[in-house]
């Protein structure tokens, strides 16, 4: 019912300026490095492997027949191009600068949108909740035929922190675009079909592996016969060729956010000045410790309002200035504390000799459910460590 089960408190999504480790930044070097994981569960391995989810598409843009809002083009990233010309809609995400535009525009806009957000986020819960969509009345020229014109929509179950935030839907080949255009009555189109044989493309969408050899009805690049893989392949060369696209490299992993709006946390060592902006607690300042006098007789974070422990003096230039009241995610701790038992008695976080002498761990105790969240976290770690000196 959209309530918190316990709480009975609504459930909204809130934007909030919060602190993130850029482990984006090692999503190649992470993805590599699997390989010489030679002693790992080859389930973690490949768990890890899927959740850094590198991907090879295209990146193209489509012009709007009337610009609107400032916007003239809209990017789309996908990781089958090949499939262009089954094209049938245009979505966008509900938090997409043009959805954000027409919010601001028209209320029912603003409903829908509102209403979207409230659905989960993860992939599981958009595959498995009803697709909803929004009709803009805007439309887009086909990057492959200028007279061809295709509907914008908005859409529930496009995130705006994947790709570009924007898809052109496909429902000839894909089971989300296919219930959706279904639902709301666009066309159905096919672009390849089996080598032997036909398909009803209406009941449902042909989806085979990209290894798999298929038949082109509406192909535009390579073979009329051809793997998935080979015509992706060929796709972003006729794209780059021709000047309406780009082969890009994208990542799924998402920068690890840390912020934890609690008490009981690392502190965040970083001090708010009016005059300096956002300034580190220096060194000899640090660790930062929790004040033990808090109270939870009320919501929200006890730090923000504890009387003197967020009040501070700019470590710059001496003013007055605030403490950053979040508190680290929990696994930042967990992520490093190998280390740290190497040398539990050491001024500094670690001792290199030490370190040398007890690493690599010899066995970790733990669930699968850590595949993917602290022994990612614990790889990504001693990266930065490394880095760090």
């Amino acid at each position: 019912d959209g309530k918190g089960w316990r709480s009975g408190a609504e459930v909204e999504r809130r934007e909030l300026t919060q602190w993130f480790f850029k482990i984006s930044d090692f999503a190649g070097e992470l993805l590599e490095a699997i390989d010489g994981l030679k002693d790992w569960p080859e389930k973690v391995r490949l768990m890890q492997a899927n959740w850094i989810g590198k991907s090879r598409g295209l990146q193209m843009g489509w012009d709007l027949t009337a610009p609107h809002a400032g916007t003239e083009r809209i990017e789309v990233y996908t990781t089958r191009p090949d499939t262009l010309m089954g094209a049938s809609f245009l979505g966008i995400s509900p938090d997409h600068p043009l959805a954000r535009a027409l919010e601001a525009e028209r209320p029912e806009v603003a409903a829908f949108n509102a209403e979207a957000r409230k659905g989960g986020t993860t992939e599981e819960a958009i595959e498995t909740a009803e697709k909803l969509g929004f009709d803009t009345g805007l439309k887009v020229r086909h990057p492959l035929d200028p007279t061809w014109e295709i509907p914008v929509w908005i859409a529930n179950f496009i995130l705006m922190d994947y790709g570009t935030g924007a898809i052109f839907g496909c429902p000839g080949h894909d089971q989300r675009d296919h219930d959706f255009c279904r639902k709301y009555g666009l066309p159905i189109i096919d672009t390849f079909l089996p080598l032997e044989g036909g398909w009803d493309i209406g009941a449902a969408p042909y989806v085979p592996l990209k290894s798999e050899k298929v038949r082109y009805t509406r192909g535009f690049a390579g073979d009329a016969e051809q793997s998935g893989e080979a015509a992706v392949d060929a796709a972003i060369a006729h794209a780059e060729a021709n000047g309406y696209g780009t082969g890009v490299t994208k990542y799924r992993l998402r920068d690890w956010g840390l912020s934890r709006q609690r008490y009981w946390g690392c502190p965040i060592p970083v001090v708010h000045c009016e005059d300096c902006g956002v300034v580190p607690e220096k060194k000899e300042n640090l660790p930062v410790r929790l004040p033990d006098d808090v109270t939870f007789d009320k919501p929200g974070n006890p730090l923000d309002r504890h009387p003197t422990w967020r009040d501070v003096s700019c470590p710059v230039c001496q003013g007055p200035a605030k403490r950053e009241t979040d508190t680290m995610d929990t696994f930042v701790d967990s992520s490093w504390y190998f280390a740290r038992f190497t040398a539990p008695r050491a001024e500094a976080p670690t001792v290199a000799e030490e370190a040398d002498y007890w690493m690599n761990v010899d066995q970790y105790i733990g669930g699968i459910e850590h595949a993917i969240l602290h022994l990612l976290y614990s790889r990504f770690f001693a990266r930065a460590m490394h880095i760090c000196g």
